[in-house]
């Protein structure tokens, strides 16, 4: 089967890529690679890479009537860290969520946040937290969502859990392995074997048809002409490059957030205080960003470097960025992560478009119908952008391998 790879940027990788800067570096967003699935943790150890095992260490920053306390994550699971009210209140609203409980589902994240979690959760950080990273009202995200990423606990757990300090929450989650060379060499791994396959800094702008296929055109090198195109771009950008109407009429259905990185980097030998040890951290508060990782807890090769991912809305969207850098160094300090801006001796931003697709009410409905007419002229759908499926990496290599069966298939059978 003869293929091309056409990618965008000047090296492959997506959303799995490191970025460095002299002596930092980090991930475009914190990746751990785990699965349920077997058969993907052994796709990541026939790479030839060199992995760190880490146990996780994920915190939720809680801001009590005094102090900021550290909650274990899943939220649920760490409601012992809490203030005994703020404790009581989660245990008591899920009981109570529990026990009125209606058949018949729930009909959004919203609807299942309220009614499914109680007022407690709901209050101190599911509602807040939803809030600030979906640029989406939460009556519009499905639960898809739920279904796909998150595993409700029973009653008797939660009560339990907030009685009692360490409950694990997903045992498959409690441990993973982390590329010694940063998250992105997984990525630069896999396109090192394609290497002749594959043009960098292509970006694609039109697809015309060509008989029974396409013509490719874009900015960076000579057009392409393919029988079969498998796009993984992202959706609204192939339908903008198709210029077909009927498929124009699709787009306003992929809603997506763009997230702003904000990376601080500290002087050698310096330190970050509160959440030292942990990978990742989630701010359901009035911290601009909702969540942080520290990137030297990945790996010892790195000087301890901070970043902080911020949705593009609201007041972020019009920061510039030495007022977003401002912005999000004193929210570090006020929670306690940053001790000094003294120790701050590198700063970098960065806009990532696409980063979530957003699991809107009916959009299932909407992607089976473009997808089918799209198949039907010659154009695949794959992977998180392409397909606008809200997917962790290990999703991904599954989704590809399925998929390369079923076009091996296809090829098999036509004439």
């Amino acid at each position: 089967m003869e293929f091309l790879i056409l990618e965008k940027g000047e090296r492959p990788g997506g959303l799995c890529r490191t970025m460095r800067s002299g002596e930092y570096s980090w991930d475009i967003g914190p990746h751990a690679f785990y699965s349920k699935k077997p058969e993907a943790m052994a796709y990541y150890r026939a790479l030839p890479l060199r992995y760190a095992e880490l146990a996780r260490d994920v915190r939720v920053c809680h801001h009590g009537p005094s102090r900021v306390h550290e909650v274990g994550y899943p939220f649920e699971n760490g409601l012992a860290d809490l203030p005994l009210r703020h404790r009581l209140e989660c245990a008591a609203g899920y009981c109570a969520a529990s026990a009125g409980r209606r058949s018949g589902g729930f009909g959004s994240l919203k609807d299942w946040i309220d009614r499914g979690l109680g007022f407690g959760i709901s209050r101190h950080f599911m509602t807040p937290y939803n809030l600030k990273i979906w640029d989406c009202p939460l009556d519009q995200v499905s639960m898809d969502l739920v279904r796909q990423k998150i595993e409700p606990e029973p009653a008797w757990k939660v009560v339990r859990n907030a009685l009692f300090r360490g409950s694990v929450g997903r045992a498959y989650q409690a441990r993973f392995i982390y590329p010694e060379e940063g998250a992105g060499s997984l990525t630069d791994s896999i396109a090192a074997q394609v290497k002749s396959r594959l043009r960098l800094g292509f970006s694609v702008k039109k697809l015309e048809r060509l008989g029974a296929g396409w013509r490719i055109s874009g900015e960076g090198g000579e057009p392409v002409e393919a029988e079969t195109v498998v796009s993984t771009i992202p959706v609204p950008e192939l339908l903008d490059a198709a210029q077909d109407p009927a498929l124009l009429a699709f787009r306003r259905e992929f809603r997506s957030n763009d997230t702003l990185f904000a990376v601080l980097g500290l002087k050698r030998g310096s330190d970050f205080g509160a959440f030292k040890t942990c990978q990742w951290v989630f701010f359901a508060g009035a911290e601009l960003f909702y969540r942080v990782t520290l990137m030297h807890n990945f790996t010892s090769r790195r000087l301890p470097t901070l970043v902080a991912e911020i949705t593009r809305k609201g007041e972020a969207a019009a920061m510039g960025e030495g007022e977003l850098l401002e912005r999000v160094m004193k929210d570090c300090l006020a929670c306690g992560i940053l001790r000094s801006r003294e120790d701050v001796a590198f700063t970098h931003t960065h806009l990532e478009r696409y980063t979530y697709p957003i699991p809107t009410v009916g959009l299932q409905q909407v992607r089976s119908a473009l997808e089918a007419r799209l198949a039907g002229q010659g154009i695949r759908l794959l992977g998180r952008s392409g397909r606008w499926d809200y997917l962790n990496t290990d999703g991904i290599f599954l989704e590809v391998e399925r998929f390369m069966r079923g076009m091996e298939t296809w090829y098999n059978r036509s004439p």
